[in-house]
C-alpha cells in the first residue's frame, strides 16, 4: 500500500455521497487524514469508523461562508493545516424541461453547485497560500459542457464550475496551489438514479446510457476517485487549471 498523502489533511464535500465515499476511502488508502464534511443528518461518524486513520466529521453546508470558516478552523486546530480540498458536494434534479424550470430551483442548483465550489476554491486558497503548496479539486460534469435541456440549471451551474477552476488556478498558482477539475460522466449513484423515469429499472437505465460511451461501460465511483487523487498527489503538482473527463469517452473528443 502507497502513503503518498501521509501527514497530509484532505477535506471532502459531499462525502456522504457515492462519490464523496468513494473519494474519502481512496485518500484514507493512501495515508491521508481525511475530514469528510457533509449536512446535518448524513452518516458521517459511520463513514469516519470506516475510514480511520485519523478521520473526523464536519458538518458543512457548501453555500454558507461561515460554515466553511468555522470548518477550515476546525481543520487546523486538529491537523495544523489544510492540504487538499476536494469540491464534491452537489445537487441534480432532473427531467424539468428548461422553459418550465423554477426560478427557485435554478437558483439552488447554482447555491450548492456554483457558489459552493467558489467559496471551496477561496477558502482553500487562503488558507493554503501561506503555506506555498496545496491541491483543490473540484467535481464538474459531463454537463459542464453538453447541453441537456431538461437539466438546465445543473448544466449551468456545472459550466460556472469549470469557469471558476480556471479563475481559481490563475489566482492560485503564484502560491504554489493547484485546482482542477474532474468531469464525471454517469456513474452509478443514488444521484443518477433520480433520472429513473416512471416504469425503467436501473438496469435499464445505466445500460442505455452506457451505449453513449466509447468502452460501452460506465465509469464507476472509483475511478472518479482515481482521477481525484491524482490531480492531488505532489506529482502532479504542474497541472493546474485543466478539467479531465472521466466518462469512459463519453464527451466528444474524449
Amino acid at each position: 500500500m502507497t502513503a503518498r498523502f501521509e501527514g497530509l489533511s484532505i477535506l471532502v464535500t459531499g462525502a456522504c455521497g457515492g462519490l464523496g465515499r468513494a473519494i474519502c476511502a481512496a485518500f484514507a488508502a493512501e495515508g491521508g487524514r481525511v475530514f469528510a464534511a457533509d449536512l446535518p443528518g448524513a452518516p458521517l461518524e459511520a463513514l469516519v469508523s470506516e475510514l480511520g486513520n485519523g478521520a473526523q466529521a464536519l458538518h458543512l453546508d457548501v453555500s454558507d461562508e461561515g460554515q466553511w470558516i468555522a470548518a477550515m478552523d476546525a481543520i487546523e486546530a486538529m491537523a495544523g493545516r489544510v492540504d487538499i480540498v476536494v469540491n464534491n458536494a452537489g445537487v441534480f434534479t432532473p427531467n424539468v424541461p428548461f422553459a418550465e424550470m423554477p426560478l427557485e430551483l435554478w437558483r439552488r442548483h447554482f447555491t450548492v453547485n456554483a457558489d459552493g465550489t467558489f467559496l471551496g476554491c477561496k477558502h482553500g486558497i487562503l488558507r493554503m497560500g501561506p503555506h506555498g503548496s496545496g491541491a483543490i479539486v473540484n467535481i464538474g460534469s459531463g454537463m459542464s459542457i453538453t447541453a441537456v435541456p431538461t437539466a438546465g440549471a445543473y448544466c449551468a451551474s456545472k459550466a460556472a464550475v469549470l469557469m471558476t477552476t480556471k479563475v481559481a488556478a490563475r489566482s492560485a498558482g503564484p502560491q504554489g496551489i493547484t485546482v482542477n477539475a474532474v468531469l464525471p460522466g454517469a456513474v452509478p449513484t443514488d444521484m443518477l438514479m433520480g433520472n429513473l423515469r416512471s416504469g425503467q429499472g436501473e438496469e435499464e437505465l445505466l445500460a442505455g446510457l452506457a451505449t453513449y460511451s466509447a468502452m460501452g461501460r460506465l465509469a464507476s465511483p472509483q475511478d472518479i476517485a482515481n482521477a481525484v487523487v491524482m490531480l492531488s498527489a505532489p506529482e502532479s503538482r504542474a497541472i493546474t487549471g485543466v478539467a479531465v473527463p472521466v466518462d469512459c469517452g463519453t464527451l466528444p473528443g474524449s
